[in-house]
């Protein structure tokens, strides 16, 4: 079941955007979210492992890209807060950068 997308290109980017999945069952520490989103991602060395950092990295997306966030809710229930936060950074990522597409599910 799909919970939300925001769509930051149009139609016309789905055949050739890069989809990129998480899992946010991977994601139950801090430490953990942050290593599971720099490998999915292929963030930079430099990224600072931190919400700022993401939201930096994110903003430099340059290719259509779709990001799907399987059992999203599961980021909030074991990260409370901080997960809450992190999907917010990727929901805004997806409204500021067209590069992105964002679909969270609640499961796989």
């Amino acid at each position: 079941m799909e919970l939300h997308e925001h769509n930051g290109g149009g139609d016309d980017t789905l055949k050739h955007e890069r989809r990129l999945t998480l899992n946010a069952k991977r994601m139950t520490t801090r430490d953990e979210a942050h290593a599971h989103l720099s490998r999915r991602l292929r963030l930079p060395e430099w990224y600072g492992r931190n919400l700022d950092a993401l939201n930096d990295c994110l903003g430099e997306i340059g290719a259509p890209t779709h990001l799907t966030v399987r059992y999203a809710p599961a980021l909030e229930e074991s990260l409370g807060e901080y997960g809450a936060k992190l999907l917010g950074v990727l929901r805004c990522a997806a409204e500021d950068n067209p590069n992105i597409r964002l679909t969270l599910r609640e499961r796989f």
